[in-house]
């Protein structure tokens, strides 16, 4: 009996075993008409593999499933087959790298490429990560290509025919020049396979992608209709069979993944126009420098619709947890994070509120409709962590303390303002602390700066036990090369607290506070390490006397060798 490949004449997985077999001489034949959703749906297909992927290779002792298993028992067939090296670390190696391209290359391309054809939900942070768990993977292959023409040996293995198959993926679909020229013996080692002959026998010509293909919306799944009369089975099967759309050859690339439904439209895409333009406040709010509550509070007014927007106060529920500073600031700042998911609908500011601790943490957000978006709710799991309340715009108090939030007032309610955020400032920058956020930066080197410099220090002491006189002079220079960026970063810390940026003199006089707080941390840190350079010089002199004495015993004791070895002799008496 033959072994016969079930699987599509595209599917690049049963490439892998038909490359294999041109290498190795033996003969595979591919099944004949297989159609994707169709033959792998058939009972005798599904004896052989109950999931139903392919490809599936049937052999005269049964059937195997899964593209590298069966590309590894096709190469097997052949004794002493070099696809496998001639050596047990070049079988291990040949693994290693098989492993790699189905686990570090394929998986990350076809999570790229999958979602973009509809295949699977498209978001955009996971294909982020995707790219870049990619780049990753490719870089490292480039770097061991850069030495090396195939990945194990001097000839092609099994590692190569399977590398190059799930490469053929990302090159013809997704992988523009553009981002492979990043990695160019990447380039030369793909190019130079997929036109071996072997390869080119099953391949055919391969082009590389032009362009990256742009988002489609998921696919839903075709569903039969029930037959309207029972006396017309045959009638309604064939209207069935045309209306059922083709299926791209891709689906079986990604072993045919089932697709989930379309994304269902935002509920509150479906209200009413609104005469507010969110981005429009966002950007007034952003640019005005000066008169703040003259230019910007007055154009919000100005601007709010109250029929299309609502506005909330929130309140965080265990205050008496704000012990520590920065901390609390991370946490509101990871709150703004995390409602990125409403930045086109919602606009917020947080304030934390007090001179020492527990620190009071308040906001005020700006929401699209009457209500707080449920998938906010739903989504955002710091939201039940605030009691929220609906601004009542009739009162005017309610209505000022809006005015004092957006403007970052203080003394707010009574208490100094430790710091203000909003969402429009960590949209902006895009990271959990923002350049601005002075405070935090402040205490996270205080507090991490000794073990910065510190540890290094240790280390250096060490080092020098056992080293050369002019090695243990750059190991010291290697040490004040860790210490002076480190004062450079406090110093940085402390300029970052500058108040001719802030909105008013008050937020001003609070910088100038936090800026004197520094200046005594930059004191006390450099007087440490003042006193820990001295320090180090201190042991690095006593390490030399004793190397000297050592050294000088050690003459002394080769001349009295010396002196006893002529007596024996009889050179001298």
């Amino acid at each position: 009996m033959a072994l016969v490949l079930h699987a599509g004449n595209t599917n690049k997985n049963a490439f892998k075993a038909l490359i294999a077999a041109e290498y190795s001489g033996v003969k595979v034949e591919l099944v004949k008409n297989f159609e994707m959703g169709v033959s792998n749906k058939s009972p005798e297909f599904l004896k052989m593999n109950p999931i139903g992927k392919v490809p599936v290779l049937e052999t005269p002792d049964g059937p195997v499933f899964e593209s590298n298993a069966i590309a590894r028992y096709v190469t097997r067939l052949k004794a002493d087959n070099p696809l496998y090296g001639s050596t047990l670390i070049e079988y291990a190696h040949i693994e290693q790298w098989i492993d790699f391209g189905s686990l570090e290359i394929d998986a990350n391309i076809l999570r790229w490429f999958i979602p973009r054809i509809g295949f699977a939900v498209y978001l955009p942070p996971a294909e982020e990560a995707a790219i870049s768990a990619l780049k990753r993977a490719l870089d490292a292959l480039n770097t061991h290509l850069a030495s090396n023409t195939y990945l194990v040996g001097h000839s092609v293995t099994l590692a190569d025919i399977i590398m190059t198959c799930n490469l053929v993926m990302g090159f013809s679909r997704v992988m523009t020049k553009s981002f492979t020229s990043e990695f160019p013996h990447v380039e030369r080692y793909f190019w130079t396979m997929v036109n071996q002959p072997n390869f080119r026998k099953i391949l055919g010509e391969v082009k590389q992608a032009e362009s990256v293909p742009p988002v489609q919306s998921a696919k839903k799944p075709s569903q039969p209709k029930e037959p309207k009369h029972k006396d017309e089975p045959k009638k309604e099967a064939k209207k069935e069979a045309k209306k059922e759309p083709a299926k791209p050859k891709v689906a079986e690339a990604a072993e045919e993944e089932e697709a989930p439904k379309p994304k269902p439209k935002n509920p509150l895409d479906l209200l009413p126009p609104s005469k507010m333009v969110l981005d429009d406040w966002k950007r007034l709010y952003s640019n005005t420098k000066t008169n703040f509550r003259e230019v910007a509070i007055k154009g919000f007014w100005d601007m709010y619709d109250p029929e299309g927007y609502s506005l909330w106060f929130c309140d965080y529920k265990y205050n008496d947890e704000n012990t520590v500073s920065f901390v609390t600031l991370n946490k509101v700042t990871g709150f703004l994070q995390r409602m990125d998911l409403a930045r086109k609908y919602a606009f917020g500011k947080m304030l934390i509120v007090g001179s020492e601790a527990p620190f009071k943490v308040k906001g005020l957000w700006l929401f699209r409709g009457q209500e707080i978006p449920q998938f906010v709710i739903d989504e955002c799991y710091d939201m039940e962590l605030y009691e929220w309340k609906k601004v009542d715009l009739s009162d005017e108090a309610q209505k000022e303390r809006v005015n004092q939030m957006i403007e970052d007032q203080e003394p707010f309610e009574g208490e100094a303002l430790l710091d203000a955020k909003d969402s429009v400032m960590i949209l902006r920058w895009g990271e959990a602390v923002a350049p601005q956020d002075s405070l935090k930066w402040e205490e996270l080197l205080s507090v991490s700066s000794l073990g910065v410099v510190f540890e290094p220090f240790c280390w250096e002491v060490k080092m020098m036990r056992g080293a050369s006189g002019s090695g243990s002079r750059w190991r010291c220079l290697h040490f004040f090369h860790i210490i002076f960026p480190t004062i450079s970063l406090l110093l940085i810390s402390g300029l970052a607290d500058d108040p001719s940026n802030s909105k008013d003199v008050k937020k001003a006089e609070r910088h100038d506070t936090h800026g004197n707080m520094i200046g005594i941390r930059i004191v006390i840190i450099c007087l440490g390490l003042v006193a820990g350079a001295a320090f180090s010089v201190f042991l690095f002199k006593i390490w030399q006397k004793k190397k000297r004495e050592e050294q000088h015993a050690r003459l002394l004791k080769l001349f009295e060798d010396d002196d006893e070895l002529e007596v024996e002799l009889g050179i001298r008496d």
